[in-house]
């Protein structure tokens, strides 16, 4: 069977004065349909930016240089605009990070929602798209959804705004929904409760989900499969079972090693040195090799290939396998 999305060499890059620099840079990975994909990696790895590639949404001064988007076996890197904008909201949509700057202060939740129906489901009576709305927000479990369709941004709870923006996303039933850093912004009850509210529909409407994060605990519950992205690279992809059993990119193992554990004995957490290289920064070699405690002097001179190091676990390094 076909993978539902199937991205292949992916690379964009930002124009930065004088100089023009990748911040995701020959990444491969594949969604089935029912499946839901981790893409985990710390602050400034690209993976928003690759989420932005997918519906071609990488603004200026950033562009899409090579590579292949292909959804349900189509092309999107040769769609006109139009062709794109048809297929966003209404087979692919997208949950971005923050809830209270992807909703307008200045329009009630139920207009917002709408204006979604309006654009993809243009023959919908207002009549209908009343109704449609009222039901996507019980869906996502919004009491009251009657008077909350008349009540602005400002007037709900983080968590509530997060449902919302959430009900925006699925009003047209997509195919593949991306999740940006869902829960970020919220507390760990409304953390838990986002997380078991996306597995619910994901399961009721069997769609795939590309969830983008840096929690590996979300991971382990939410995922079947995880791709570890670093410096616009992907340097380990796995089956979530595989990769936390058997680690094997020294960077995957230092983020692990930095989690703390329940039952653990209690001692100091390790956590990574050094942080990402910005995107002006030239980082010969190995991405990691600067933070890396295995590096050897090869990894600062050769830039290391994705190898597979078992039935469906990849890896980036020289050291590996």
């Amino acid at each position: 069977m076909l993978p539902l999305l199937q991205v292949t060499d992916l690379k964009t890059s930002f124009d930065l004065g004088r100089d023009r620099v990748l911040a995701v840079d020959g990444i491969t990975f594949s969604v089935a349909a029912g499946e839901t994909l981790a893409l985990v990696g710390e602050s400034g790895c690209g993976k928003s930016v690759t989420a932005l590639s997918l519906l071609r949404l990488v603004p200026p001064p950033g562009r899409i240089d090579s590579g292949s988007i292909r959804f349900d076996g189509e092309e999107l890197l040769g769609l006109s605009p139009e062709a794109m904008r048809r297929l966003r909201g209404n087979r692919m949509a997208m949950v971005f990070q923050e809830p209270m700057t992807a909703l307008n202060p200045v329009l009630r939740i139920g207009d917002q929602i709408a204006e979604v129906l309006h654009q993809h489901q243009p023959d919908l009576s207002k009549t209908d798209v009343t109704a449609r709305t009222i039901e996507l927000l019980q869906q996502v479990g919004i009491p009251a959804p009657g008077q909350r369709l008349r009540e602005y941004p400002h007037q709900l709870s983080g968590g509530l705004r997060q449902r919302v923006v959430i009900a925006m996303a699925l009003a047209c039933d997509p195919q593949l929904l991306i999740a940006d850093e869902p829960t970020t912004a919220l507390d760990v009850t409304i953390q838990a409760q986002i997380m078991a509210l996306l597995a619910r529909l994901q399961r009721e409407r069997g769609m795939a989900l590309l969830l983008i994060t840096h929690d590996l605990g979300i991971v382990a519950e939410a995922a079947q499969q995880v791709a570890i992205m670093y410096a616009g690279h992907l340097v380990e992809r796995a089956s979530v079972a595989d990769l936390f059993a058997r680690p094997s990119h020294p960077y995957t193992i230092g983020l692990l090693a930095s989690v703390p554990r329940l039952g653990a004995v209690r001692k100091r957490l390790s956590p990574i040195p050094g942080q990402v290289p910005g995107l002006r920064d030239q980082v010969s070699g190995c991405p990691f090799h600067p933070r890396c405690p295995e590096a050897i002097d090869i990894c600062s001179a050769t830039v290391p290939q994705m190898v597979e190091i078992a039935p469906g676990h990849q890896v980036r390094c020289l050291r590996r396998p």
